[in-house]
């Protein structure tokens, strides 16, 4: 069970989750539509983002509209307007509903807003949260069989080993533990190792 608290994982596996390019991670970052919750400086020339279980929920949300038609600049003025009505998070605070293009979100009080008629019925189009939250719980944990091995993918980085499962050059662990990093250090700057992988790099360099 993953302590939805606790939750940080890196850029890539943050647009892994969301069905996101780094590209749109990135910009919506840049633009503060969906910043990184932690963002600092591990070293002199790296810093580190690491996205929460809130951030990736938001990151899902905002995506899910997007791809239901809804423009990315209607998406902002939605966050402007909510954010000016006290909500920190508004899209992992309300419930939304897509018609069309038009955007629909729920209050506190039950009430619907975005200029829905009477008569009006919204339920097929709600935003169900259940099979996004499903989604992240499910894409922040590699494979166990993947754990403490190295591989080479096709395409992925020129082809250079990583440690099997994600996106993390062999090389630049290895140059993290020649410097003289201890291991804390290293799983703070790569949330998605374990201390299985840092062994077959130490292997890999004593060979």
């Amino acid at each position: 069970m993953v302590d939805e608290r606790l939750l940080a994982v890196t850029r890539d596996t943050a647009a892994k989750i969301a069905r996101l390019s780094l590209r749109q991670v990135d910009y919506w970052a840049k633009t503060d539509l969906v910043p990184a919750s932690i963002d600092g400086a591990v070293s002199a020339s790296r810093r580190i983002h690491l996205y929460s279980f809130l951030d990736l929920l938001a990151l899902s949300v905002a995506a899910e509209l997007k791809q239901r038609g809804v423009s990315l600049q209607h998406i902002r003025q939605i966050v402007r307007h909510l954010k000016s009505r006290g909500y920190d998070r508004p899209l992992t605070q309300l419930a939304y509903a897509t018609i069309g293009k038009q955007v629909y979100f729920q209050l506190e009080d039950g009430t619907w807003e975005g200029g829905l008629r009477p008569d009006q019925i919204v339920l097929h189009e709600v935003l169900n949260l259940r099979p996004i939250r499903d989604r992240i719980t499910e894409g922040v944990h590699r494979d166990r069989a993947q754990v403490g091995r190295t591989e080479r993918r096709r395409g992925a980085l020129g082809s250079k080993p990583v440690l099997a499962g994600t996106r993390i050059p062999v090389d630049t662990v290895r140059r993290y533990l020649q410097a003289g990093r201890s291991e804390a250090e290293v799983l703070a700057a790569y949330p998605d190792l374990t201390e299985a992988d840092l062994e077959v790099v130490r292997r890999d360099m004593a060979v």
